[in-house]
């Protein structure tokens, strides 16, 4: 089957994939902690150093580019420091931006995270929902109906963090302009969001965020998803109040599982991971991988592996990282 993810993965380049969303600056603090405190019981990170890399949606276009495909960028920044470094990281991978809004004298949501060694300390964030005015909403929303006019779009994505952008009704007009396009449109949806948007070709929660969204009380995987009555009881809710065509639910160690309306048994993909480090943005990869790879016309089961082969490796990493088509294509050569 490698044979065919790899040629597979030959055709991503021809995409072109439009993200809509919240989007974040992920900041690293870097360092060693050799004492507790003496103001309180916590450890004393020494910085070494620091870095910044795009988060939220802005890291599903980073992964969309690192795998060849092409990008533009929906969403919001704020006016300050923050923002603008955001913006340069994703114009230097590639990615219109355009369609990015800058509010002024707004903040642009970061998160913060302190790592000693390996290990994250803490994680500090920094949002203000309340900023995104209708009037913002509306300016996204325009640019986002040019381009799906001009024809340039393949694919819609729309990444979800309860950062401000999506309202129920901002969502509805953004699936409503894909379909009106013919445009493929994919959700990766928050769980305090339980907005019920009908038309969705793809939804890709993780399984704590299945059951919030199925209003369904959380039940831990079992280790076989095949036979888990309540996940299987969490999809068939999900497919029937947003009536996606396709549902992901990423498992972490347990893989992922596909369900498909009108088919009985959802199919079970075991994970590839050969360590986990960090799951932070892993299921940013696995969005921009199965919607590339749908878009590059292969079946919804062969994209579906295809992006747990890319969500695979970046869990092997420390922070948040893009799946490279190289190193993709070097895993999925050694396998084959």
């Amino acid at each position: 089957m490698n044979r065919i993810l790899l040629d597979i993965l030959k055709r991503l380049p021809r995409c072109r994939v439009a993200v809509v969303g919240d989007l974040m600056l992920d900041r690293y603090l870097w360092g060693q902690a050799t004492r507790i405190s003496q103001e309180a019981p916590v450890p004393v990170v020494l910085v070494k150093r620091e870095n910044h890399v795009p988060g939220g949606a802005a890291n599903v276009a980073r992964n969309v580019l690192s795998l060849g495909g092409k990008v533009s960028v929906y969403g919001c920044l704020g006016d300050d420091e923050e923002g603008r470094n955001l913006s340069a990281l994703l114009k230097e991978a590639g990615a219109e931006t355009q369609g990015v809004v800058t509010i002024p004298g707004g903040h642009t949501t970061v998160k913060t995270r302190v790592l000693a060694g390996n290990q994250q300390v803490v994680r500090v964030d920094r949002e203000n929902p309340g900023e995104i005015l209708p009037e913002v909403r509306q300016k996204i929303l325009k640019a986002l109906e040019e381009d799906l006019s001009s024809g340039k779009v393949d694919a819609l994505v729309m990444e979800d963090y309860a950062k401000g952008i999506f309202t129920r009704e901002f969502m509805a007009q953004v699936a409503a302009l894909a379909r009106s396009r013919q445009v493929m449109s994919t959700l990766d949806p928050h769980p305090s969001h339980p907005f019920d948007v009908n038309g969705l070709t793809l939804m890709t929660p993780n399984r704590m965020e299945a059951f919030a969204l199925a209003e369904m009380p959380y039940v831990p995987g079992m280790g076989d998803p095949l036979h888990d009555a309540a996940l299987a009881k969490a999809g068939r809710v999900l497919l029937q109040r947003w009536q996606s065509e396709l549902l992901l639910i990423t498992l972490g160690a347990e893989g992922m599982a596909l369900f498909r309306p009108g088919v009985a048994e959802p199919m079970v993909i075991p994970t590839r991971a050969r360590q986990v480090f960090d799951v932070s943005g892993a299921g940013d990869t696995v969005m921009a991988t199965m919607t590339l790879a749908i878009c590059a016309g292969a079946s919804h089961s062969l994209a579906a592996s295809l992006a747990n082969e890319a969500a695979g490796v970046v869990v092997g990493y420390v922070g948040t990282r893009a799946i490279e088509a190289g190193e993709l294509e070097q895993v999925l050569r050694e396998q084959a």
